[in-house]
């Protein structure tokens, strides 16, 4: 009896791991990756949270920078870059709009 009971308890995680897969997919498609961030700004994401950030924005991408509680027009530029800042100048937030 005793030995079963131990070759039950050690061939357990052999059969767990023969049920993992050996390579793990991928969370999102590129193509959906791709339309979720149109203009690009999770290349500005490592910045969020610090004070006057020094940020390059490439020749030709559209942009615009506001004050956190600021009014902003509310049409929807997918391709344009949008920097939130709090009256210190941390930025706060980088989205497409």
């Amino acid at each position: 009896m005793k030995l079963s009971f131990s070759i039950a308890v050690l061939a357990t995680p052999l059969a767990l791991a023969a049920c993992t897969p050996e390579t793990a997919p991928p969370d999102e498609p590129p193509e959906t990756a791709a339309a979720s961030d149109p203009c690009g700004a999770a290349r500005y994401s490592h910045l969020i949270g610090q004070t006057s950030p020094t940020i390059t924005v490439p020749e030709g991408q559209m942009y615009r920078i506001a004050r956190e509680g600021q009014p902003m027009t509310m049409e929807l530029i997918q391709d344009r870059l949008t920097f939130i800042v709090d009256k210190r100048g941390k930025l706060m937030s980088v989205s497409c709009s």
